[in-house]
């Protein structure tokens, strides 16, 4: 058989060269195994806390290196940036930056109302026109964690708008709009939206209580009573969420928690976190002094006695220059940002930069699309405003080269035959430079015939911190007809052509001594060469037409590899679906 199978694939119309061309497409949805290319670093969810850290279910250290990204609590209902990017590119470029979390922001209007976004948001993403607002946070969140960014869910207003005065309805965690109940069933309905998604890893209840909130006190600013609530409500629904709750006079103070500590009915969940920025100090003059600054209002809860798990849920600084990130001068905020980076990176917090966003939300400063002046990425969205920002945080998260593969776009249902595109971008990681090789290969259904051939670049060349987009081709069998006739097959009618050419030149040579002997050795060769050419695709089917080979039907995957010198390789699948 393997002889005979050989002999088919070097005839032309052979079984080998019976292919249409059709392009892989790829799935958002699918699982962007890039995160998991530093198999040691991914956390095996969900999270807990032991000690002062976050860690996961095996009890390794997690350490979040997170942004802000805000937007979909204003009255734009939409996160900054649609208008500016497509989602995949946004996410791609933040996660080729190191961050490997977020801290996603919403009102309890958006929940409630759930408009539709206006499509003045979202010109670079036109997909999402006439999308309400819940189902293109949904989308969100997706993209987000897809790509291996963990989301931690925000309750940062209820009236939609711009944060935070002690002036604007907004100070506590309800008002005569969206009173206490409404919150807590709010928080019920995103900890049940998404309960499914592991990578949604915790909740933070609300955004900075300010004046009159207390720790402890009078019910009706007692923060310590309403954080409890709220806890053991989302976990009721998710008992692996980390509950993140705040200090009060803007996240600024934890000092009740000496005395007064959170107590869930989950044990393990809770990580305290504070919010720190450099206009809120004046005239400290060295490390040790912002040190002292801020240890009785939550640094002791990181360095005292009885630590606890502290996140940093917001700092930020200027980004229009160098020295916002680093200065010899008290009056620049680069001299606390170097102290309170300092501080991170020694002891090993959590954090979440504010913010991530290269341009602003309506009711904001300039108004909607106007610079933002703390923001991480330029107001094109695709890179760095401030490269020394984006160097230092890089900086504090430790992150060592690597990169990682995600898919970029959609999965699509397809003929045989029928050609179409796809693609996955190859994220930098940690300063990661060099020569990426790439490879992929296609699974499909047991038993499927014609298995679809893919193909991709053999290298790709990485410099700087841009992804790269890579095309990914594959191969399928459309249907293309094996035999010429009902009753022979186009090998078999060669044959017998063949055959016949023989024996008539013999029949020129008027019986020759010997004739007859050869005829006899022409006649077996003829049903030998008849035999094997029908083998290869002839047909003598009683029903007559001519019979098809095609790539069979069903759902296929796609993997593609990339390796480079130094650094573990990682992989990226998507599917489609061959009709």
């Amino acid at each position: 058989m393997l002889g005979i199978r050989s002999f088919c694939s070097s005839i032309p119309g052979g079984t080998s060269v019976r292919r249409g061309r059709l392009l892989a497409l790829a799935s958002l949805l699918a699982v962007m195994l890039g995160y998991d290319a530093r198999v040691s670093a991914s956390p095996v969810l969900p999270l807990h806390t032991s000690g002062r850290f976050i860690v996961d279910s095996n009890g390794t250290r997690v350490h979040l290196n997170a942004f802000n990204w805000y937007g979909a609590e204003s009255t734009d209902y939409v996160v900054e940036g649609l208008q500016a990017q497509p989602l995949n590119s946004i996410v791609a470029t933040i996660k080729g930056m190191g961050f490997n979390a977020v801290r996603l922001l919403w009102s309890n209007q958006m929940v409630e109302s759930n408009p539709v976004v206006g499509n003045y948001a979202l010109t670079a993403n036109t997909s999402l026109d006439g999308e309400h607002a819940l189902t293109i946070f949904d989308t969100v969140v997706n993209a987000l964690t897809s790509a291996g960014v963990m989301v931690i869910l925000d309750n940062h207003m209820s009236n939609a708008g711009w944060c935070c005065s002690t002036k604007d309805n907004n100070e506590l965690w309800y008002n005569s709009d969206y009173p206490q109940a409404n919150w807590v069933a709010d928080w019920q309905a995103m900890a049940q939206r998404y309960q499914s998604n592991p990578m949604v890893i915790g909740v933070d209840l609300r955004n900075e209580p300010r004046s009159p909130a207390t720790w402890g006190g009078a019910a009706s600013t007692d923060w310590h009573a309403a954080a409890e609530l709220g806890g053991n409500t989302v976990l009721a629904v998710n008992p692996g969420l980390l509950v993140f709750v705040e200090g009060v006079s803007y996240a600024g103070d934890l000092s009740g928690v000496a005395n007064l500590p959170i107590q869930l009915n989950v044990p393990n969940q809770v990580v305290y976190e504070a919010h720190d920025y450099g206009f809120w100090y004046s005239g400290f003059t060295s490390y040790s002094d912002y040190v002292n600054k801020i240890t009785p209002k939550w640094g002791y809860l990181v360095t005292g006695s009885n630590p606890q798990p502290v996140w940093i849920g917001e700092f930020g600084t200027c980004n229009n220059a160098d020295t916002c990130v680093s200065s010899s001068t008290g009056t620049d905020l680069g001299y606390w940002f170097t102290a309170a980076t300092s501080y991170m990176g020694e002891y090993g917090l959590d954090w979440s930069y504010w913010a991530i966003n290269g341009t602003t939300e309506s009711g904001n400063g300039g108004g909607f699309n106007t610079v933002e002046g703390y923001g991480v990425l330029n107001t094109s969205w695709n890179g760095s405003a401030l490269p020394s920002l984006t160097t230092r945080l890089q900086s504090v998260m430790g992150v060592t080269p690597s990169i990682s593969l995600i898919p970029s776009t959609t999965s699509v249902s397809v003929q045989p035959g029928a050609p179409a595109t796809g693609s996955v971008t190859i994220v930098p990681e940690g300063g990661f430079s060099g020569t990426v090789n790439l490879s992929c290969s296609v699974s499909g259904p047991s038993g499927a015939l014609d298995l679809p051939q893919c193909s991709v670049p053999a290298t790709e060349a990485i410099s700087g911190t841009a992804p790269v987009n890579v095309t990914v081709t594959d191969t399928t069998a459309g249907a293309v007809a094996r035999n010429i006739s009902p009753r022979m097959g186009a090998g078999r009618v060669g044959g017998v052509a063949v055959c016949g050419l023989l024996l008539l030149f013999g029949s020129m040579r008027r019986w020759r001594k010997g004739f007859r002997a050869l005829s006899a050795i022409i006649l077996v060769g003829c049903g030998a060469i008849g035999f094997a050419l029908t083998a290869c695709g002839g047909s003598n089917s009683a029903g007559g037409g001519p019979a098809s080979s095609q790539t069979t039907a069903g759902s296929y995957m796609v993997t593609v590899t990339a390796s480079a010198t130094g650094i573990s390789s990682t992989s990226a699948q998507f599917s489609f679906t061959v009709q």
